[in-house]
């Protein structure tokens, strides 16, 4: 499943990731109230939540045109692809800008969290557009996030590519 927008969150429908619900479940009663903003509240969370910020807040860099993530960018790799597509500048920005969210976790067992990786890609997704759009307003950002479940998908994933904003 791919959504064009990566939106949720909206209401309060939104579902508790299992692990958390699991988590909060140790606690008692005392904890029924808990959200996963709680869960935070753990030494060892300190330090991935703020390395977290990278992700849902990335560094970008402008080039012929576009809009790539900064740690994915390569000028070499990126002329590349504009020797073989050069009318093709959104198809390259999509290329080089998609995120598999496996490929941050490549040291860890990502099975307690598969029921919430979807989730995961759909808020960088939402905040990716938002980030990107106040950053580049003379540009339309577009986001694409997809939940992983599509043949030959590598898991949840996100990227998004632009074009200039029409008049």
């Amino acid at each position: 499943m791919t959504s064009g927008t990566g939106e949720r969150g909206h209401d309060a429908d939104r579902p508790l990731p299992e692990f958390f619900v699991r988590w909060r479940s140790e606690w008692g009663e005392t904890a029924a109230d808990w959200t996963p903003t709680d869960y935070l509240n753990q030494q060892t969370a300190i330090g991935a939540t703020i390395a977290a910020g990278w992700l849902f807040n990335p560094t970008t860099v402008r080039y012929r045109g576009g809009v790539f993530l900064a740690e994915r960018f390569a000028a070499p790799n990126v002329d590349e692809w504009f020797e073989q597509y050069p009318d093709e500048s959104s198809r390259i920005e999509s290329v080089v800008n998609t995120v598999a969210l496996y490929d941050y976790f490549t040291n860890c067992d990502t099975d307690p969290y598969e029921d919430a990786l979807p989730g995961l890609a759909a808020d960088i997704g939402v905040c990716w557009r938002g980030i990107l759009t106040a950053r580049y307003p003379d540009l339309t950002i577009h986001v694409e996030v997809s939940d992983g479940t599509g043949a030959g998908d590598y898991g949840p994933s996100v990227t998004f590519w632009t074009e200039p904003k029409q008049n």
